[in-house]
């Protein structure tokens, strides 16, 4: 096929006496078409771009019992995530106004769209009580939508309903595709294809292993939830369409829905190709009065003044607004509110007296000093900014966060040098304790009494612990320096074995244990050279490096088949951090103890091999789990010291959570919407915590 027949055509296409229905043409699924008149001449132009639709999956295969168990793991978390925790606990519950909607099909780019038939634009209104569920139920096989509106419209509302009632028929039917929801903000940080941003996604969201979400999505078994198309970066946003598309095009049974504001939609160069778009439409005048209304007394005040403002009037026409303005300013009187003012001024003062009054909200959590608490947001919202955010997890703050060189530099000297000395310490002392004591057990303290008086044992026991120390903190630079010196925190959540993992490194771990043990033992030979002389050290070195280079191998073998499960049943704050260090413990006494039975085997002597092997097994386990931890310490501590977080940041932002300025999703938090988050963001944090230090 030509690379002409590949792309959409934009071409006027006649037809008669028929309908055209449901087919794809440059992979894209055009609605009904009535036809007019057949012209031969096209006829080839056209079905050549003419797409059959793909036979529906089979979902007769009953599914396995651990993808059964998957699946309804992924639905609960979706529904504990986003409609328990962010659609019951919205704002615009506050305004339980309908919503109405309004057709806008010509914002997705169909090949079709240049046919006379269809006008320029349609604004034609979904009858009364159409919801976004029932147009994407319409709109049959494939079913792809784009909702738009104005900020606080109910754009994400409308779509975590909608995920609402697919999750019921999910739940009902397990073998049908699995409705999830992410947010697009975060694709514009490494602008992958969609595929692999889905499966670092569902990874990092849902912790849904890479291989099961990559299954997933191969087979086509998700139905996207996409919010945020306005959220990606303004430059890389033509961007994300086109790699929107490309995966439209590869997976034309893939079901999807994109959320954007409309006038960030407006402003695209491209267009996405869905199969439909409706409109979210602001409230209308009586809607507001009618609200306004039914609330009484207590927003009496508030009611007079949008009648009397038409700019705030119309300012009030989104429901997340309207709800803002209820929860500020009721029970306040005339002379609390702001008159004659611009709607973008009235803006600024509504958030800010949100703020003010959340503050005072009662709440279950401990209180902050709101100057010290809103200091925390401000931070927390400018660096969600910044980074391309929308769900912050703990765990997931990295050295991005610093954005001077210098601090950048500290962080890796402080987490370098608090490595360094940790490790010195806990495996100097653990070598020298093991040392000394099996030396004691192998070499007759129980046996022969060797030593005569509690003085000996303890000067033994000095000993070896000073030579213990050296050792540890030799080792421990290495380890300081390689922190030092490291990207990004990666968190080691999970700890399963695969011999299948195992089995695809065995030859290069094997290889690479060989080459790099002789080089090892030739290093620590040469600190025994005063007594054994050089030759016999290099000789000794070579031999103990070639046989616990075969071990290490072996052992790195056993390490690289470590893989996750393929879901995590539960996911709470920082939760990354916490099962980093327990794996690490884990990893260290299981592994440690394999690898002591080897040693044990190999020296004759299994207590011996067993004491050496558990510390082995720590060192290694801690050094995959245990550095993750100590730089997520230094990262915190750092941040703390700077002012920008509290001690305990999990409460603090479950107390956010509490006065409404947050939403709780899962393990991670949000801000109750994106509108409240810019106001946060546009806050000056230097005028604050000069405020703060009066």
């Amino acid at each position: 096929m030509s690379e002409q027949s590949k792309q959409p055509s934009k071409q006027s296409i006649n037809f008669s006496g028929g309908v055209l229905k449901d087919v794809q043409i440059g992979g894209v699924a055009g609605r009904d078409l009535e036809v007019t008149q057949i012209q031969n001449a096209e006829v080839v132009n056209v079905f050549s771009t003419v797409k059959v639709p793909q036979a529906p999956l089979d979902t007769a295969k009953p599914l396995s019992r651990d993808e059964h168990r998957w699946r309804k793991v992924l639905l609960s978390k979706v529904q504990q995530f986003w409609i328990d925790g962010v659609l019951a606990k919205s704002l615009h519950s506050q305004v339980l106004i309908e919503l109405g909607l309004e057709e806008r099909n010509n914002y997705v780019y169909t090949p079709l769209e240049g046919v006379e038939e269809f006008p320029p634009e349609s604004k034609q209104a979904f009858p009364e009580g159409t919801s976004a569920t029932h147009i994407f139920e319409d709109i049959g096989a494939g079913r792809t939508l784009l909702i738009l509106g104005e900020p606080g419209a109910g754009k994400t509302i409308s779509l975590l309903k909608l995920a609402e009632s697919l999750i019921s028929r999910t739940e009902a039917d397990l073998n049908q595709p699995l409705p999830v929801v992410l947010n697009l903000s975060s694709w514009s940080r490494q602008r992958k294809s969609i595929e692999e941003w889905l499966v670092e996604e569902l990874f990092d969201k849902y912790t849904v292993s890479k291989s099961l979400g990559k299954s997933w999505i191969v087979k086509e078994q998700l139905i996207l939830l996409l919010d945020g198309l306005d959220e990606v970066e303004a430059k890389h946003r033509n961007d994300c369409v086109h790699a929107l598309n490309q995966f439209l095009q590869a997976h034309g049974r893939t079901e999807m829905v994109v959320c954007s504001r409309i006038h960030d939609y407006e402003a695209l160069s491209d267009k996405v190709t869905l199969r439909s778009a409706i409109y979210v439409k602001p409230l209308t005048p009586q809607q507001i009065d009618e609200y306004l209304e039914q609330a009484g007394e207590s927003l009496i005040a508030l009611r007079a003044i949008v009648n009397q403002n038409s700019e705030i009037k119309s300012f009030a026409s989104s429901p997340l607004i309207l709800s803002i303005m209820s929860l500020a300013y009721q029970g306040s009187d005339w002379d609390n509110l702001p008159r004659s003012v611009t709607s973008e001024i009235f803006r600024q003062r509504l958030f800010d007296t949100y703020i003010k009054r959340m503050f005072q909200r009662k709440g279950t959590t401990r209180n902050y000093l709101q100057e010290q608490a809103t200091l925390w947001l401000i931070w927390l919202a400018q660096e969600m900014s910044r980074t391309s955010q929308t769900v912050f997890l703990i765990e997931r703050i990295q050295p991005s966060f610093f954005q001077t060189k210098f601090q950048k530099l500290r962080y890796r000297l402080e987490s370098g040098l608090i490595s360094w000395l940790f490790f010195g310490l806990f495996f100097g002392l653990i070598f020298g304790l093991l040392t000394t004591l099996s030396s004691w057990l192998i070499f007759g303290l129980l046996l022969e009494l060797k030593f005569a008086s509690t003085f000996e044992l303890f000067s033994e026991l000095r000993y070896q612990l000073f030579q213990g120390l050296k050792i540890g903190l030799s080792y421990g630079l290495i380890i300081g320096l390689i922190v030092g010196f490291s990207g990004n925190i990666k968190t080691v959540e999970t700890l399963k074995w695969s011999w299948r993992e195992a089995k695809s490194i065995f030859r290069k771990r094997l290889i690479l244990g060989l080459i790099l043990g002789p080089i090892l033992g030739l290093l620590v030979a040469l600190s025994f050279e005063m007594y054994w002389g050089l030759i016999n050290a290099l000789i000794e070195g070579l031999i103990l490096g070639l046989r616990y280079g075969l071990i290490l191998g072996l052992l790195s073998v056993v390490i690289g088949g470590l893989r996750g499960p393929d879901m995590l049943n539960t996911f709470q704050p920082n939760q990354g951090i916490w099962k980093s260090a327990i794996n690490a413990l884990n990893f260290g006494a299981n592994f440690g103890v394999i690898l002591g039975v080897i040693l044990g085997v190999i020296e004759k002597s299994l207590l011996s091999g067993v004491f050496f092997g558990v510390s082995a097994g720590l060192f290694f386990g801690l050094i995959g789990g245990g550095t993750t931890c100590l730089r997520h310490f230094t990262l915190r501590l750092m941040l703390y010291r700077m002012g920008h977080i509290p001690w305990n940041y999990a409460r603090f932002l479950d107390y956010a959570a509490d006065r409404l300025f947050l939403q709780k999703v899962g393990g991670g938090y949000i801000f109750v919407h994106r509108m409240l988050l810019e106001h946060f963001a546009s806050m000056e944090l230097e005028s604050h915590q000069q405020l703060r230090l009066r």
